[in-house]
């Protein structure tokens, strides 16, 4: 088969994950060694992540996923960035990356099933925390990158960092604009998520399609008194059994630096999967000004060289569901 090899690396790339499963990436293949990364400006968030550093971080995510594949085959991908800003008002795909097969010159301690593996937790947890050799280990991953990962199993800051989240949520989606980019990704039936491979498919996400229609199309329900104040109960509820939570800084304003936390944080969560353990983002925290401002406040007074970037919650839990996955025809420009 042509391009065998690149095609072998890319099935288990486009796995990786993406804020809101856009998979905002395409590839052309060149020849068995080269290709070029392309980002799509239909699958970008131009309100939620204006400046594109999510996005971008999500690149640095598939780039070292696609370095890990290809290392049973002795080979690592580098790619290297254009430099190019995300332009969501842009017409086609457009070259983010070069990429380059070479061969592999350390060996890789990360299998790269553990991509497959993958998942992103959203059920109850196990009452557990996180063993502390894992999380020194996490910290470790962190700072090989030059960010710094943080933790707690405090009860108390557990239950701040998902009052913050909850309250955060239900927030943002009181706004038109957010709510409705958001919506667009919303995949209410199993036969949607199917049919279109991508998204925040309800099955996915732990909601009813029904309740999650309604959340985003008649969301002046859910800010009834007594209404609201139940919908957010049961939402931390849903999150119950959490006993870890933790928190990611480093540089992440220019878009190498968020390129460079991307693949930290792809580090970070195969790690886990290693390890058993899941991770469930908190995305919203970060990208809400407000929120960012309690977070940054709340966590002040250590010994932080740069700001906040990524809160999370992990654990241990049943095994979640996977969400869907574009085909890799889908992907490859031809």
């Amino acid at each position: 088969m042509e391009f065998q090899t690149w095609r072998e690396v890319l099935e288990y790339a486009r796995w990786a994950p993406s804020p809101h499963n856009t998979q905002h990436w395409k590839f052309k293949l060149i020849d068995e060694r080269r290709a070029v990364l392309f980002y799509d400006p239909a699958r970008l968030l131009p309100i939620e992540d204006g400046a594109g550093r999510f996005m971008a971080s999500g690149m640095g995510i598939l780039l070292e996923m696609m370095s890990i594949a290809a290392a049973p085959l002795g080979l690592e991908v580098r790619g290297t960035p254009l430099n190019v800003p995300l332009d969501a008002s842009a017409r086609q795909p457009s070259p983010f990356a070069d990429l380059e097969l070479m061969v592999r010159a350390e060996p890789e301690p990360l299998d790269r099933e553990l991509i497959r593996q993958r998942r992103t937790s959203r059920l109850p947890y196990n009452d557990r925390p996180v063993p502390p050799a894992l999380l020194e280990e996490l910290s470790r991953v962190a700072e090989r990158f030059g960010h710094q990962f943080e933790h707690s199993n405090d009860p108390a800051e557990v239950a701040w960092v998902v009052g913050l989240n909850a309250e955060t949520m239900f927030y943002d989606l009181r706004d038109d604009a957010t709510r409705g980019e958001i919506g667009h990704w919303a995949r209410y039936s199993l036969a949607d998520a199917q049919q279109r491979g991508d998204g925040l498919a309800a099955f996915a996400m732990l909601f009813p399609g029904w309740l999650m229609r309604l959340f985003f199309e008649k969301n002046r329900l859910f800010q009834v008194p007594g209404l609201h104040q139940l919908c957010k109960w049961s939402y931390k509820r849903s999150m119950r059994g959490t006993r870890t939570v933790a928190w990611i800084s480093g540089k992440f304003q220019e878009q190498p630096d968020c390129i460079t936390a991307g693949r930290a944080l792809a580090r970070l969560w195969l790690t886990m999967t290693k390890h058993g353990v899941y991770l469930h983002p908190f995305g919203s925290v970060i990208t809400n000004h407000r929120s960012h401002q309690y977070m940054e406040e709340h966590f002040a007074g250590t010994q932080r060289r740069h700001p906040l970037w990524l809160l999370v919650r992990l654990g241990q839990s049943d095994l979640p569901p996977r969400a869907l996955r574009l085909l890799l025809d889908e992907l490859i420009i031809p």
